[in-house]
């Protein structure tokens, strides 16, 4: 079975082709950032930049989003990821013109796109 890790980089790639299908210019915003705790000892931790996995623009519209997954039928997840989210989005002072989206994947299905 895949780990945590290597089934998000794989949503969040594919949420970067799904944008970039529809027109968008995409990048991804996280990053690894190491921090040492004792020397010669060094943790590595993955940053979002604005809380978002990704950023796309087609020219029109700016859109920050957030790639999520989860397994088919797991409704207390969804909610629960969905809620994780929106309160990371809500914690940046974004301008009124920017979208944020939260794109959440199911196995096999198209993406659902919730808008914070």
């Amino acid at each position: 079975m895949a780990s945590t890790t290597s089934r998000g980089n794989y949503y969040k790639k594919k949420t970067q082709g799904y944008f970039e299908k529809l027109g968008y210019e995409t990048q991804i915003t996280e990053f690894m950032c190491g921090r040492m705790i004792a020397p010669g000892k060094i943790i590595y931790v993955k940053r979002d930049v604005f809380s978002s996995d990704g950023i796309s623009m087609n020219g029109i519209e700016i859109i920050f989003w957030n790639s999520k997954h989860m397994t088919t039928g797991d409704k207390n997840n969804w909610d629960t990821q969905v809620r994780a989210a929106k309160k990371e989005f809500a914690s940046h002072l974004f301008p009124s013109f920017v979208k944020r989206q939260i794109v959440m994947w199911e196995p096999k299905k198209k993406p659902v796109i919730i808008d914070c």
